[in-house]
């Protein structure tokens, strides 16, 4: 459209499971010291600002496709190269079957 092309890198397996680990620490500290925090204030709202804060944070970290998580990149094959190494499909009809 309009010759505007994007193209929005993604993540390898690798960059997935770095970003998960990612997730759980940053979620779990700000949670824990949230925690703390609205424990000391007696403030539940604390703890809610604290952890949405966390939560921010972790999805700013996590969900944009960093370079980070796209260092081990796996090669795929062309649509080309995929067509010519194609297996030929099983004769269609019903199978004939040796008689004792």
């Amino acid at each position: 459209m309009l010759g505007i092309e994007f193209h929005i890198p993604e993540m390898d397996f690798e960059g997935q499971k770095l970003a998960e680990i990612l997730q759980y620490v940053i979620l779990g500290v700000f949670g824990i010291a949230g925690f703390i925090w609205g424990y000391l204030c007696e403030s539940f709202e604390q703890t809610f600002y604290i952890v949405s804060i966390g939560a921010l944070i972790a999805s700013m970290v996590v969900l944009p496709p960093w370079p980070i998580y796209r260092q081990n990149s796996l090669p795929f094959q062309s649509a080309e190269g995929a067509a010519k190494k194609a297996v030929p499909a099983a004769p269609k009809g019903k199978a004939t079957k040796k008689k004792n």
